[in-house]
C-alpha cells in the first residue's frame, strides 16, 4: 500500500515453462482480493511499454492505462 492508501502489485513473474497456463491471471486476483479486502480502493502497477504480453493480461483484468514513463539513459 502506498502513501495514499492504493495497492501497489510489483513483480508480477512466472518462469518460463510454466507460463501460459493462468498463473499469472489467478496471481493478480490473489492479490487483487488481497488489497480489497485490507481496505484499498485502487490498485496500480507498472510495465515496460515493450511487454505485450504482461499488457494484455493486465487490460483482461481490468486495469486501464493512465500513464507512460520514459526513461533515460546515458554511457559514462
Amino acid at each position: 500500500m502506498d502513501a495514499e492508501g492504493d495497492g501497489v502489485i510489483e513483480d508480477v513473474f512466472v518462469r518460463e515453462p510454466w507460463r501460459q497456463q493462468g498463473i499469472a491471471k489467478h496471481l493478480l486476483h490473489q492479490a487483487l482480493t488481497y488489497l480489497k479486502n485490507i481496505g484499498c480502493e485502487c490498485a496500480e502497477l507498472q510495465v515496460e511499454t515493450a511487454n505485450s504480453s504482461a499488457l494484455s493480461l493486465y487490460l483482461a483484468v481490468g486495469f486501464r492505462e493512465v500513464s507512460k514513463e520514459v526513461r533515460y539513459e546515458r554511457d559514462l
